[in-house]
């Protein structure tokens, strides 16, 4: 697999040198690319860019080859490509799970040590073929500005966490905190879904976490703004605007336990019954901060089963505790006792009367 990714990336520099003697109408600059797994000698390469005719409508093309993955990648993309290619301009990288899951050490390594390559650019793990995804018609400016807008929204205003090559390669090669990609599903030609999270362990793909649980995932590792929470209330059910939070979490290395402590404000944006009294507001806090506790326990639970630190405990272990002993952690993460203590406030200016 190493041999192949580093084919693939080779696009990065070809032709680099002869960058400054080239005006960009002579130039295909690539701005996303796919890699898929076929079987265990071949691969597909996807390299998207955009061109925009007289009017300034953007028309996205591709050069995609399935091919060994020994074979020489620069050379079939020359034979294809009418113009030198250059990779600098990369907004997005979809890697399919197939290869998610085999491993994908290689293509982090390769882009981390490629200057040209920026530390903003997205990764995303496709559910479904990279290729396949990039290849839809989802917006008047090009797919690859379609899908990074797509998930800079999606960070700044619902529930996918901070993320892009810098952050995610950050986590990658540290021992202390596991590293995350958020998932894209394709579902039409003309549609993309946020369809979860993708959790590593060292370079492998292995924990999902489900889309209706990215929100209680992301007040763990992020500052979360604007996700929302629905919430029952009896046989009615509530939606809450989250529009400031914190959380904290504390660690006692003797007893090996970490207490969470995760606060709220929020505004209630819907309500499925006739009228929402004053008297109601509290019942929801209190549904809302039960729904927070039970849910974020539930997915560390599920980490620790699995073995993955992906919220970076460990991390605030190292930082709390001088005297933290690596030996022990490894012994007891699995057996670590969480605490976890939501508290939600609704803001009155926001409620619904």
């Amino acid at each position: 697999m190493k041999k192949f990714v580093t084919l693939f990336l080779l696009i990065i520099p070809l032709l680099s040198g002869c960058v400054q003697t080239k005006v960009i109408d002579n130039l295909t600059l690539v701005n996303a690319g796919g890699i898929d797994y076929v079987d265990g000698n071949k691969i597909k390469v996807t390299a998207l860019f955009t061109i925009y005719d007289e009017q300034k409508k953007a028309e996205d093309k591709n050069i995609t080859m399935t091919m060994h993955h020994n074979a020489g990648i620069i050379e079939h993309l020359s034979r294809e490509a009418t113009s030198p290619v250059l990779i600098g301009d990369l907004d997005f990288l979809g890697i399919d799970m197939k290869t998610a899951k085999r491993g994908i050490y290689p293509i982090i390594d390769t882009l981390q040590r490629e200057p040209s390559v920026g530390s903003r650019l997205y990764l995303a793990v496709s559910e479904g073929s990279a290729n396949e995804l990039l290849l839809g018609t989802y917006g008047s400016e090009g797919n690859a500005k379609f899908i990074s807008t797509m998930i800079e929204t999606n960070i700044k205003h619902r529930d996918i966490p901070r993320t892009n090559l810098h952050m995610f390669a950050s986590d990658f090669f540290q021992k202390a905190k596991g590293a995350y990609l958020p998932i894209l599903k394709k579902v039409s030609d003309t549609k993309l879904i946020i369809d979860g999270l993708a959790i590593f362990s060292k370079d492998k793909m292995v924990y999902k976490v489900p889309v209706d649980e990215m929100f209680y995932f992301k007040l763990l590792v992020d500052q979360h703004n604007r996700g929302s929470l629905d919430v029952k209330i009896h046989d009615k059910g509530a939606t809450i605007q989250n529009i400031r939070s914190r959380s904290t979490i504390r660690t006692d290395m003797e007893t090996m336990t970490v207490d969470i402590r995760y606060n709220m404000t929020g505004i209630i944006t819907k309500y499925t019954g006739r009228k929402l009294k004053s008297n109601l507001i509290e019942e929801i806090s209190k549904n809302a901060e039960d729904k927070i506790e039970k849910k974020i326990l539930k997915l560390l639970t599920d980490f620790q089963r699995k073995g993955i630190d992906p919220i970076g405990f460990e991390r605030k272990f190292i930082q709390q505790h001088r005297n933290f002993n690596h030996q022990l952690w490894e012994e007891n993460y699995k057996n670590i006792t969480f605490k976890v203590h939501s508290n939600v406030t609704i803001s009155e200016s926001g409620t619904l009367e």
